[in-house]
């Protein structure tokens, strides 16, 4: 399927995300938080990413949406538990936030999918390419649009791929599942308590570490790519304009 047939879909099945069409009209429960219109559009929106891009680019978008998802939830999750504890929070406690990150979970796991297959079926190396070879020099218009091009490209073709096999060789997801609790002397439900905590620290520092490696590893060939740019040839300017500027000199 050509990439341009691919974005027309992809902008027709993102509609629903956005004006909340036809999801809203089956709005019955599920479980609390989740309705079956969400959760159905959530499958038809994974099986049609899956099904055009193929498995490989699927599986990256799956791992891409579990990093950006997770903090938001789960951190989100246990700030608002927190707040219960102490006695800040709704008097409900899990009942009333609960179904609230459920929501939010679907239309993450459902909404950054769409972007990024958006984004992904659009050949932004093809665009750069044909950029860099124009034989009538470049204009500033296009020069700028090289720089987006070149920064972008560099983010989905050479960051999110190495540190998503970074995570995967150093093992952050076996440090993140709750180790052995059964080894100290201490009360179980301390212990257990004790063994999620720092599981959850592990997992805010792993994410700022990800976080500050990604930004630091997208802007380091910026002055050099800058350098590079604007070494390229202008655009050249038409007859007429040539014709006046050797008339005036």
């Amino acid at each position: 399927m050509d990439w341009k047939l691919k974005f027309i879909l992809l902008i027709f099945l993102s509609v629903p995300a956005f004006a909340g069409y036809p999801v809203v009209l089956f709005d019955s429960e599920l479980i609390s938080g989740l309705t079956y219109g969400w959760v159905s559009y959530f499958f038809l929106v994974h099986a049609i990413i899956l099904s055009i891009n193929g498995r490989q680019f699927y599986a990256n978008v799956l791992a891409v949406v579990a990093l950006i998802s997770m903090p938001v939830i789960f951190v989100g999750g246990s700030v608002s538990y927190l707040i219960f504890l102490l006695g800040l929070g709704y008097e409900s406690g899990q009942s009333a936030y609960s179904p609230h990150y459920l929501s939010i979970c679907i239309t993450m796991l459902t909404v950054i999918p769409l972007a990024l297959s958006l984004i992904g079926v659009v050949p932004f190396q093809r665009f750069e390419h044909k950029l860099l070879q124009k034989k009538a020099g470049v204009s500033k218009l296009e020069k700028s649009m090289l720089m987006f091009l070149r920064v972008f490209n560099h983010i989905v073709y050479f960051v999110i791929p190495n540190i998503l096999e970074t995570i995967r060789e150093e093992g952050h997801y076996r440090k993140w599942v709750v180790g052995d609790v059964t080894s100290s002397s201490e009360p179980f439900g301390e212990r257990k308590t004790w063994a999620i905590k720092s599981k959850i620290l592990i997992l805010i520092k792993d994410m700022i570490q990800l976080a500050v490696e990604s930004i630091c590893a997208s802007i380091q060939y910026i002055p050099l790519w800058a350098i590079e740019i604007s070494q390229l040839p202008d655009k050249k300017r038409n007859k007429g304009e040539n014709y006046a500027e050797d008339i005036g000199s």
